[in-house]
């Protein structure tokens, strides 16, 4: 009995070489497909952050050469680089935990007074009460700040942290 060999085909490129995938998985493909860059952004981010961590842990023993400062900038640029994906996803959850109450209470006291401010700087103020307004939002947006500052989350009130 003899065999019959059959070549397979090359490529699927032609229509009618594959069948048509059923609606579910073509669903499910695309919820995966457009998660794809917030999971390729976590995971660029936690591994950077790992190796940031170990040459800056270096660099703090003072035997850092070269080479390892420039593997640490570039750690640091694909850490913004994925943050910054993950803020347009709004996901900065993934790779943050969440806020303090004090860390919160900050950022929406620096988003009041800032917008406080901005109200009183368009106006002609000609009141002790108005100047002590300002003054007073001014004295907020500064601790506000300042706070935000120590917490290294500037982030949250839309400066680089």
């Amino acid at each position: 009995m003899a065999t019959e060999i059959v070549q397979a085909p090359t490529s699927a490129d032609h229509a009618g070489d594959t069948a048509p995938l059923p609606a579910a998985a073509l669903s499910a493909l695309a919820r995966l497909h457009s998660a794809f860059p917030v999971v390729q952004a976590v995971t660029v981010y936690e591994t950077a952050a790992v190796h940031a961590a170990q040459l800056a842990a270096r660099a703090a023993t003072g035997h850092m050469s070269d080479l390892d400062a420039d593997d640490l900038a570039h750690a640091e640029e694909l850490m913004a680089g994925a943050r910054a994906t993950l803020h347009a996803a709004g996901r900065l959850d993934l790779i943050q935990p969440p806020l303090s109450p004090e860390l919160e209470r900050a950022a929406v006291r620096y988003s009041i007074c800032r917008d406080r401010l901005t109200d009183l700087e368009q106006r002609t103020l000609t009141t002790a009460a108005e100047f002590d307004q300002l003054a007073s939002a001014q004295d907020g947006l500064t601790t506000a700040r300042d706070v935000l500052v120590k917490a290294g989350r500037l982030d949250l009130i839309g400066g680089a942290s």
